[in-house]
């Protein structure tokens, strides 16, 4: 114990002899703790979050494809065809996601 409290004094000493490595040492602190706390929130909202479902084991995501591979959304016709088709599911909502190319 007596070596950890002459550790702190000697740490104590040097941070106060050379101020603007202390600046230097205490920003890249505050950067590192606030991108982790603003990456963990983003991945805890998006990843880890269950979805808002009542029963999110029954959700189904229906998409669009053909020979050559999955193809843009469905349209607004196709939307309301598969709407209708309650007789398989319960209800259907639709969603549009923002592709950055």
């Amino acid at each position: 114990m007596d070596d950890l409290l002459t550790d702190l004094k000697y740490t104590i000493r040097s941070l106060i002899k050379a101020p603007a490595f202390t600046l230097a040492a205490v920003a890249a602190l505050t950067l590192g703790i606030g991108a982790n706390t603003a990456i963990f929130s983003v991945v805890n909202a998006v990843l880890l979050k269950p979805v808002a479902a009542p029963e999110p084991d029954r959700v189904v995501y229906f998409m669009n494809t053909s020979p050559q591979g999955s193809g843009p959304g469905a349209s607004p016709a196709k939307f309301m065809h598969w709407r209708q088709q309650t007789d398989v599911v319960q209800d259907a909502s639709a969603f549009r996601g923002n592709i950055v190319n």
